[in-house]
């Protein structure tokens, strides 16, 4: 009987403290101020107490702190208020460690879940399992004038012990302390922070300096504190509608070149009879001009032209003395580069034809698509894209190449030189070559000179057909940094093998052989000009220099 009594005595004790748990009333918190009417905006609001009518201090001091230490709260145009909370586990002492969590509040918006543990069984604390609860949720409230407000929530712990499994709905009382209520920047400060791998580069100078200013001056403002919910509100705004004013530079359309297309246009054909510091300055401009520049930058564009005009008007033409100046020059040179190519013509001829000889009936064993692993050489010319002749560029290229074969891997190497057109003097800085499906690729530069200019390119054959497509650059200005494009001929006849080692460090396959020539490529002919239609001027300048110095040779003559 007694056993039977103690029983009944917990059972009795049990459920008095479940009726207590479960029976919630509101509490008045005089310590707290009215609410006052708030403006639009976010704020982080003191949490004074989340209650329950339950005597049993275990219960009220795990409960106190479910919703933590504070409330975003959310005012919006009409007044209308939303708090957010963090929903935190609880732990009841109460003849044991009992596990708790808040499950649902009326009207609530769950952010993100978690998993915690929850008791299962009054009486056996060691009953738990774990379930998924809210981790952050959002919900109306309704303040009294004291901060005071009402919720209906539901408590896993009470929903197995009152509702049998089942929901088992409780009002409770959250107090807010609005008195101590401060505005909530964080909206603002992580606005700013995803501004931050923006790159000013990217966007026009006009659109960024007004962006950047009102970055700045929200950062100004979370420094100084004492900020109102309306500064951050217009803040944000004010941000945003900026970051969408934002203009991309890539988006812009192209500059207009007219003017710098007018001045160039301008340039007089025939410079020989301007001094040489004029011309210089001339040239000078020319190679400023810089094309592709965006709208944003159309002023730099004008300054090119402004640039070239005023160098156009600066030509002085030469006076008697500088004529006769160059007119000995010109005899000098002349009388020495015919000696020398008179002398270089007969000296050379029988060399020439004799190791001509040799090397076509040498490479006439060799099988270009199944060449052995070594070192070769092989003539090549640079040709015009469409047309059986040599290119306007053909005196950039060396015409002896060589070709690498490594593990059964072709690599070219071409050796390059200065070309001048008129009185522009240049080089190839870039070449691409086509793969069999025409798609371009860049060669490797292998050596410069110690101007920086290239004089050896590398790449793997594609093929090994007698023309390969190719693309050359030589970055004049004038010619507005064009690709342009010609056919590289290989004469596969004439393949020769200089050492059956693809490592031979005797050979410098990025120097072109001293003494190693199949000729000198082909000059290019006046047809040849068509390739290059795009820049006239140029073109004008060569022609007109080169009648200039035959009809000075012909006199000469006389």
């Amino acid at each position: 009987m007694k056993h039977k009594t103690m029983k009944s005595m917990v059972r009795r004790m049990a459920a008095l403290a479940m009726a207590a748990v479960c029976t919630f009333s509101l509490t008045q918190v005089n310590t707290v101020k009215a609410a006052e009417k708030l403006e639009a905006g976010d704020y982080v609001v003191p949490i004074t107490s989340l209650k329950s009518k339950a005597p049993i201090a275990a219960v009220n001091e795990a409960f106190n702190k479910a919703f933590g230490e504070s409330a975003k709260v959310t005012v919006d145009g009409e007044g209308n208020m939303t708090a957010t909370v963090e929903n935190n586990h609880m732990v009841i002492n109460m003849m044991g460690e009992y596990h708790a969590n808040v499950l649902t509040v009326e009207g609530a918006e769950y952010l993100s879940y978690k998993t915690e543990q929850s008791s299962t069984t009054f009486g056996n604390p060691a009953a738990i399992a774990n379930i998924e609860v809210p981790e952050k949720m959002q919900f109306p409230i309704t303040p009294s004038d004291d901060g005071v407000c009402e919720l209906k929530i539901t408590v896993d712990f009470m929903n197995n012990l009152m509702g049998g499994g089942n929901p088992y709905p409780t009002v409770v009382t959250l107090t807010l302390d609005f008195a101590n209520a401060q505005v909530d920047t964080s909206a603002l400060s992580d606005l700013l922070k995803s501004y931050e791998d923006l790159v000013k580069e990217d966007y026009t100078e006009e659109s960024w300096s007004a962006f950047e200013a009102k970055v700045k001056e929200a950062e100004g403002l979370l420094a100084n504190g004492g900020v109102s919910a309306a500064e951050v509100n217009e803040m944000i705004a004010s941000l945003k509608d900026l970051k969408g004013k934002l203009q991309l530079v890539s988006d812009l359309p192209e500059a207009d070149y007219s003017k710098v297309d007018a001045a160039i246009a301008s340039v007089p054909k025939d410079l020989t009879k301007y001094t040489d510091g004029t011309v210089k300055a001339l040239q000078n401009a020319l190679q400023t001009v810089v094309r592709g520049l965006k709208q944003n930058e159309q002023n730099k564009v004008d300054q090119m032209a402004t640039d070239i005009e005023a160098a156009v008007k600066g030509l002085k033409e030469k006076t008697t003395s500088d004529n006769n100046n160059t007119n000995n020059n010109t005899n000098n040179n002349s009388g020495n580069n015919n000696n020398n190519t008179n002398n270089n013509t007969n000296n050379n001829t029988n060399d020439n034809t004799s190791n001509n000889t040799s090397q076509n009936a040498a490479s006439t064993t060799l099988d270009k698509d199944n060449l052995k692993d070594g070192i070769y050489e092989v003539p090549v010319w640079l040709w015009h894209a469409t047309k059986d002749q040599a290119s306007m560029a053909a005196q950039s290229l060396n015409s002896t190449a060589r070709i690498v074969v490594k593990n059964g891997v072709k690599t070219m190497y071409i050796y390059t030189k200065s070309m001048t057109y008129g009185n522009i003097e240049a080089s190839l800085q870039e070449l691409k070559v086509a793969d069999a499906n025409g798609n371009y690729t860049s060669a490797t530069v292998e050596e410069k000179n110690a101007s920086g200019n290239p004089t050896c390119f590398s790449f793997v054959l594609p093929h090994t057909q007698e023309y390969l497509n190719v693309k050359v650059n030589p970055h004049v200005a004038i010619m507005g940094h064009q690709d342009i494009e010609a056919r590289l001929r290989i004469d596969y006849s004439a393949l020769k093998l200089v050492s059956e080692d693809a490592n031979d460090t005797t050979v410098k396959v990025t120097t072109p052989a001293s003494g190693s020539s199949y000729g000198a490529s082909s000059a290019p002919k006046t047809g040849d000009y068509d390739n290059y239609a795009a820049i006239p001027v140029v073109m004008l300048i060569a022609a007109a220099a080169g009648v200039m110095t035959m009809v000075y040779r012909k006199r000469q003559a006389k």
